[in-house]
């Protein structure tokens, strides 16, 4: 069983269900689409924890022959995960000071930084990427939210 996964589930189906309180104070109109977003994410959630539930009890029958062998690539990956531990805390903290920052820096500034200093941290996609799906994601979101919706979301900083 893959505990990380597991883990990852479950905290899918708590954020799933803050969303979908938090959105259920919204206007009608407003609050259709969180709703649907936080139903269809705590689904996945949970299907991803059943799928490691259900593997986990076939584990002990696979885990005896896999034993046997043994896997120089295994010592690698025991290796990258220190590394891999620190880039999920940083990404942590940078999540935790985007949501800090957002009144001040507005969405459109502190998303941008959020992405690239937590694109930068991880490393797996190349920057002419990172910087077109950035844009179009952070065009998105002012579209559906501030434009369609008429959500109150600070879109630029605060001292401007």
């Amino acid at each position: 069983m893959n505990v990380s996964r597991l883990l990852l589930g479950v905290f899918g189906i708590v954020v799933a269900g803050v969303f979908f309180f938090d959105a259920s104070q919204y206007p009608r109109a407003a609050a259709q689409m969180p709703m649907i977003y936080a139903v269809a994410v705590a689904l996945m959630s949970l299907a991803m924890v059943a799928s490691e539930l259900r593997l986990g009890r076939r584990a002990p029958a696979t885990r005896d022959t896999a034993t046997e062998a043994s896997d120089p690539a295994s010592d690698a990956t025991s290796q990258a995960a220190p590394r891999r531990w620190t880039a999920v805390a940083a990404i942590f903290l940078l999540a935790v000071g985007y949501v800090a920052v957002m009144t001040t820096l507005g969405y459109v500034l502190a998303t941008a930084l959020f992405m690239a200093l937590a694109l930068a941290i991880l490393g797996t996609v190349k920057w002419t990427f990172a910087l077109i799906a950035g844009a179009v994601l952070i065009a998105m979101v002012c579209l559906v939210f501030v434009q369609f919706l008429g959500l109150p979301i600070p879109l630029l900083p605060s001292f401007l």
